[in-house]
């Protein structure tokens, strides 16, 4: 491809295309989010905001979009703001160097976080040229929304692509087979088309390596690889319980200021998330700490470069906890629903593992591995708020994902 030096000469625009990042994965599985993308795009003059760890399918998933538009007529220009040609043609906040962008029905832009000024740029196109509807990928919420929130304001919304979920790979006749697998390896799409164990391993820590740390490390917040990475690591072993900050700090040897930070720079760059305490009376319950989970239970397992089998292993409880909290999530997310989640502990040491509070009314579940019947922390929450504690194992789980 001849590519012209003017970053405003119209003529090479349609011939610039971008590859899926696996051909292996492409229309293989269906994403759940794909529809309400398209419908969106389609019904809000808006910009939209894709985000999602690397490696999860956002350039396979929007390449998808791409096609399924092109099929019904649409023009779609396709950018990946990676390749120098492909940013240039963007990269810039002059009306004029923009405006040959208003001959397309759509603009997708993959990865506009490394455009100079994303915030602006695309405020100018959703301004200027109205007609156009704007898609743009980014693989850390703090890159491209935390930082040019505030151009962009009214002006998106926005979607999180997770990795494979339960609901797109399969029945839930199928789950319980392919069950330790999930809860070993997780769904990150090139991991769980390998089918050799070994392999999956290897691509995970590969995937730990070179793209996990990628944006959190290049954030210019950060300033110690060595300790960000070590505190990943200590709130791996520390999967479900609750997260003591100073303690950390202690172990880390960094001040607690720091660890907040980071914890927060690794929540929004989709490495794991919080779930914080419900309380409706903080006197007798506690109200401060949080528990984190992980977006993906391979990367944790590999972070702590553990595979055993879960028969063994002493955190499974925690596992089967991160993984019924991580589908639930993405369930509700795919289904745009608005949800409040919790978790409850009284300073008697009563806890119940996960509550959602909508429309008014709280629904809370005990989440348990082994055991078929409710604890007494269940019943301690009953007697307490009169909401009925849903029992989550390994024969009910399934109506808890669909």
């Amino acid at each position: 491809m001849v590519i012209s030096n003017s970053t405003n000469d119209f003529t090479y625009f349609r011939c610039l295309t971008i590859p899926a990042e696996s051909t292996n994965i492409r229309n293989m599985i269906p994403r759940l989010i794909e529809d309400l993308v398209i419908s969106s795009l389609k019904t809000q003059k808006k910009i939209h905001l894709l985000f999602g760890a690397r490696q999860v399918g956002k350039t396979t998933l929007i390449t998808d979009i791409k096609t399924k538009l092109d099929a019904e007529g649409k023009t779609v220009l396709l950018l990946n703001c990676n390749v120098l040609e492909h940013r240039q043609i963007v990269d810039t906040t002059s009306i004029n160097l923009l405006a040959n962008l208003s001959n397309y029905d759509y603009v997708f832009l993959d990865e506009a976080q490394t455009l100079t000024n994303a915030g602006l740029t695309l405020k100018i196109i959703h301004d200027e040229f109205p007609q156009v509807s704007v898609l743009a990928t980014g693989s850390s919420s703090f890159e491209l929304k935390n930082r040019a929130v505030e151009t962009m304001t009214g002006r998106y919304v926005d979607f999180t692509l997770y990795p494979f979920s339960v609901m797109e790979i399969g029945k839930s006749e199928s789950w319980n087979y392919n069950l330790h697998q999930f809860l070993l390896y997780g769904f990150y799409p090139e991991i769980f088309l390998t089918k050799d164990p070994q392999t999956k391993k290897q691509n995970l820590a590969r995937t730990v390596e070179s793209y996990l740390f990628k944006d959190v490390l290049a954030f210019n917040r950060v300033r110690n690889s060595e300790t960000i990475i070590n505190l990943t690591k200590a709130l791996a072993y520390q999967l479900g319980s609750e997260v003591n900050e100073n303690e950390l700090s202690n172990r880390l040897k960094i001040d607690r200021k720091t660890i907040v930070s980071y914890i927060d720079i690794l929540e929004k760059g989709f490495v794991l998330f919080r779930l914080y305490p419900y309380s409706k009376n903080p006197r007798r319950e506690i109200g401060k700490n949080y528990k984190v989970f992980f977006y993906d239970l391979g990367i944790r397992n590999s972070l702590i470069d553990d595979f055993n089998s879960l028969e063994i292993r002493r955190d499974v409880g925690a596992i089967w906890e991160n993984f019924l909290i991580l589908e639930r999530r993405k369930k509700l997310s795919y289904q745009s629903k608005k949800v409040q989640k919790y978790f409850w502990r009284s300073y008697g040491g009563a806890e119940v593992d996960y509550l959602e509070e909508h429309d008014g009314q709280i629904f809370p579940y005990e989440i348990k591995w082994g055991e078929e019947k409710l604890g007494a922390s269940a019943k301690s929450f009953e007697a307490k708020y009169e909401a009925k504690v849903a029992l989550l194992n390994k024969k009910t789980y399934p109506e808890f994902l669909v």
